[in-house]
């Protein structure tokens, strides 16, 4: 293997997942600190973004940390996704997008629907049935904790519904 070639071939699993820490958990402190920290009575509405982009950022730097040394060390690594996983890796951020883009104008249900929908796809083997199953049961157990148990206003169907 030449050196051109490994130096393709470092950007390996564990460094992808540091940098994706790294730089969600940067964007999370960012948008939380707007948001107001409030006090320690009485918590804002930025602080459980701050928290949590800390912890991400600090799990980003402890998985960075030995990816970085094992760059320097070894130097064979592998790609960090290899041609057959793009197919799922884009279908789950698909379905991600997918959520994100429908909750608004058609509320949880609808949305959490198409959501498992397309990421039931990432997978191979799965029988129909177990799509409908989990499509029950996720969004079940979703609206009981969200919408019941925690009490956030969300909208479960479109409106006129």
């Amino acid at each position: 293997m030449s050196d051109d070639s490994r130096r393709r071939a470092v950007v390996s699993s564990d460094m992808l997942a540091a940098v994706l820490f790294l730089a969600i958990g940067a964007a999370s402190v960012l948008l939380g600190w707007s948001y107001g920290l409030g006090s320690t009575s009485q918590l804002g509405a930025g602080a459980m973004p701050v928290i949590v982009g800390c912890a991400l950022i600090a799990l980003g730097a402890a998985q960075l940390v030995p990816a970085l040394g094992a760059l320097r060390g070894a130097g064979t690594s592998s790609a960090a996704f290899q041609r057959g996983e793009l197919r799922p890796l884009m279908l789950i951020l698909g379905a991600v997008f997918a959520f994100a883009l429908l909750i608004a104008p058609l509320g949880l249900v609808p949305a959490l629907i198409v959501q498992i929908a397309i990421a039931w796809y990432a997978q191979d083997g799965g029988k129909r049935w177990e799509m409908f199953g989990a499509m029950a049961a996720v969004t079940g157990i979703i609206i009981l904790i969200f919408k019941y148990g925690l009490g956030l206003p969300l909208r479960l169907l479109p409106a006129g519904f």
